[in-house]
């Protein structure tokens, strides 16, 4: 009987040179999709690039180029990397692509409003443009981010919140049951103390005057989509999931 296996890596943030990570990661998933491709099963390789965010808007600034320019010339990279490898990928994602990308996150974004998951809220916290997310104080050695040794910025703004702690009873029970396998344990560990730490939101948008490089809020110009909507939709949105 064929089985159907679709494999992902991690799409690349491309605020970077490629690098012995990156093309590793790739030679792991061309090596298990061209096992099952040798059983005869139905088999979608898919890698990508993530090009949205503050770094690449940033690093675009400095080098005199627009946002869109800068990530074409940063993917391409991605792109002849896997190909030197002979990376046997069936489809390469990029989160900038308006028409294979765009049109899924938007579908994933009204379903979230019609769904009531969705909802606005002001947010103070820590938050460091190196890591592109906000910190807590315990994330921190001596007031500064351990992974870049800058002290975070203090924000205060407007965000579109995805409402997390309307699932946590039901996403821990499938965890702790294994219908959500999640290996090695140690992450599955990881995530069950989140969720049970009372993490119940997560940050969906930045206002468009602190990040104007993204995916607009559908209906709300004031605002972009941060990459929980945009960058992690594309391992659907690369089987097209605006079109079902």
């Amino acid at each position: 009987m064929t089985k159907t296996h679709y494999i992902v890596t991690a799409i690349d943030y491309v605020n970077g040179e490629p690098h012995l990570g990156h093309a590793m990661e790739r030679v792991e998933a061309d090596a298990l999709a061209r096992y099952h491709r040798q059983q005869g099963d139905d088999v979608r390789l898919q890698i990508g690039t993530d090009e949205h965010g503050t770094k690449n808007m940033q690093s675009a600034e400095k080098l005199g180029m627009t946002p869109q320019a800068y990530v074409d010339m940063a993917a391409q990279k991605f792109e002849d990397l896997a190909r030197a490898y002979n990376i046997s990928y069936d489809y390469f994602i990029r989160t900038t692509n308006q028409q294979a990308h765009w049109p899924s996150v938007i579908k994933l974004w009204e379903q979230l409003v019609a769904n009531g998951d969705l909802y606005k809220d002001t947010y103070e916290a820590l938050y460091c443009v190196g890591c592109e997310e906000f910190k807590t104080d315990k994330d921190l050695v001596d007031g500064k981010c351990p992974d870049h040794n800058t002290a975070p910025e203090l924000l205060s703004e407007e965000n579109y919140f995805f409402n997390l702690g309307k699932y946590s009873d039901q996403i821990i029970q499938k965890i702790e049951s294994n219908e959500f396998h999640i290996i090695p344990e140690s992450k599955k560990n990881e995530i069950l103390n989140i969720l049970k730490g009372g993490y119940d939101r997560v940050s969906f948008s930045r206002p468009k005057e602190k990040l104007s490089w993204g995916v607009p809020v559908p209906n709300d110009p004031d605002h972009v989509m941060y990459v929980w909507c945009d960058a992690l939709t594309n391992y659907i949105s690369g089987l097209d999931y605006a079109h079902d």
